[in-house]
């Protein structure tokens, strides 16, 4: 069988378009096709297509389905997690990230998933600093925190200085975030646009967040590199396993040919009322 999906609206430098995807029930895509409206989509998707029968829109569409004979169908779970997949990449390409490769990304929303799920933040706060030491490729102790705001935004980010966190929060205090935004680190916000991406994301019952990997320093905000992306992986997925009862979790992932542990060690709880 073959599902129709719809993701979008999605927004360029003028304007907007529409992507429409065509996903088998195993969820392998075909080229996305994109259109300003659900009519030319679907048409476009069903050029290929011989055996209309075989082929289902889901209910976004319907009333464009109908139309051109077609019948409404629940998508899948393999489905929505090729959409979900699509659309976390492309807003990547969106945002500069591309580069980092499709992998990464798929990487990064299943980590984030875990991370999202297992809220840490409602433990600890952006002002207590985690020990997170790193072996392999890349070796380094961080000074890491979890951070949730009022707007949604989640994450966890790594210090490469001990001692930042104090820093950064005494900045603040002075009204210095630019200043602030100096400190070497690396981390991975959860944001909550583009809303084409954060829908897919949740309708295939991921994370309801876009996972954006950044690196921040004197030279301003950037990209990490390939492996300390993979250090943000094994960190996320590391703090989402820590509880009360084990504040200390090991976490692995494979570099290349070379395979890095990433130890992270938490402080001590801070109940919220």
């Amino acid at each position: 069988m073959l599902y129709l999906l719809k993701l979008g609206p999605v927004p360029l430098s003028h304007g907007s378009t529409q992507v429409y995807l065509r996903i088998s029930d195993l969820g392998e895509p075909s080229q996305p096709v994109f259109e300003p409206d659900d009519t030319s989509g679907l048409r476009a998707l069903l050029r290929e297509v011989e055996d209309l029968g075989a082929v289902r829109c889901e209910p976004q569409l319907a009333e464009a389905g109908a139309a051109l004979g077609l019948e409404v169908g629940e998508p899948p779970a393999a489905a929505l997690s090729s959409r979900a997949a699509i659309a976390t990449f492309l807003a990547w390409g969106q945002r500069g990230l591309s580069g980092l490769g499709s992998d990464k990304a798929l990487l990064f929303v299943q980590a984030a998933t875990e991370y999202w799920e297992a809220r840490p933040w409602a433990r600890w706060d952006d002002s207590q600093p985690f020990a997170v030491t790193v072996s392999g490729p890349l070796a380094h102790t961080f000074e890491g925190c979890v951070f949730h705001g009022e707007d949604g935004r989640a994450g966890l980010a790594l210090y490469f200085q001990s001692g930042a966190l104090q820093r950064l929060m005494e900045m603040q205090a002075r009204g210095e975030p630019e200043a602030a935004q100096e400190l070497p680190a690396i981390a991975v916000t959860l944001d909550t646009s583009p809303v084409y991406a954060v829908e897919a994301l949740a309708a295939a019952r991921r994370v309801p967040r876009l996972p954006m990997p950044l690196k921040t320093g004197k030279e301003g905000v950037g990209i990490p590199s390939s492996v300390e992306s993979l250090v943000l992986v094994a960190a996320l997925r590391a703090v989402a396993r820590l509880t009360p009862d084990q504040p200390e979790v090991l976490s692995s992932v494979v570099a290349g040919d070379a395979r890095m542990e990433v130890l992270v060690r938490a402080p001590t709880p801070r109940l919220r009322n």
